[in-house]
């Protein structure tokens, strides 16, 4: 019998802590974590122009093999985040977790990607994902999934918040409610 997972999205302002309250989450789980983290680096303020942007395996360093482009207006290279849809393909334990850190509109056109993402939002691995609030066919798509709920981080609701994904969390995974 398919176990019914329901994944979790956390959406929100740029930079309102949605990527925190996921490592939060994530250091009580306790499991194995899977997926990746996008950074811009390099860049006097995260909003400047031309910062270098990576898509790096959780764990991953900062190395030319996963620099995707730059923000602003040199843009990221086209295919560059489709050559990373293997790697949200990739076996990962029942006990595992699934990270997106994060989903934005930059790899909605790509559409190797954006089926990859989907496919894990089909499945039975848990997925915890900051998606940005943005009007993009792809992202709206991600927060409407059948299988998601989406919680919205603010400023002054982040540290409730954090409990109440928690308890969500672990909820889904139909486990004792203090050790996944």
């Amino acid at each position: 019998m398919r176990k019914t997972v329901t994944h979790t999205l956390i959406t929100g302002p740029r930079g309102v802590g949605k990527s925190f309250l996921i490592r939060r989450v994530l250091e009580q789980l306790g499991r194995p974590v899977y997926g990746f983290e996008t950074k811009k680096e390099g860049a006097a303020s995260p909003a400047a122009p031309g910062a270098p942007l990576y898509l790096y395996p959780l764990g991953g360093r900062q190395t030319e093999k996963f620099l995707l482009g730059c923000c602003g207006e040199c843009g990221v290279r086209p295919g560059s985040f489709d050559r990373f849809a293997p790697l949200l393909l990739r076996p990962v334990p029942e006990n595992g977790v699934i990270v997106f850190d994060e989903l934005g509109f930059m790899e909605a056109q790509e559409k190797q990607f954006c089926a990859a993402v989907l496919s894990r939002l089909d499945g039975d691995i848990p997925v915890i994902a900051a998606v940005k609030d943005r009007a993009v066919p792809f992202l709206e798509r991600v927060r409407s999934h059948p299988r998601c709920r989406c919680f919205s981080v603010t400023a002054e609701n982040r540290d409730a918040l954090f409990q109440e994904v928690l308890r969500f969390v672990r909820e889904q995974a139909g486990e004792d409610r203090r050790t996944l």
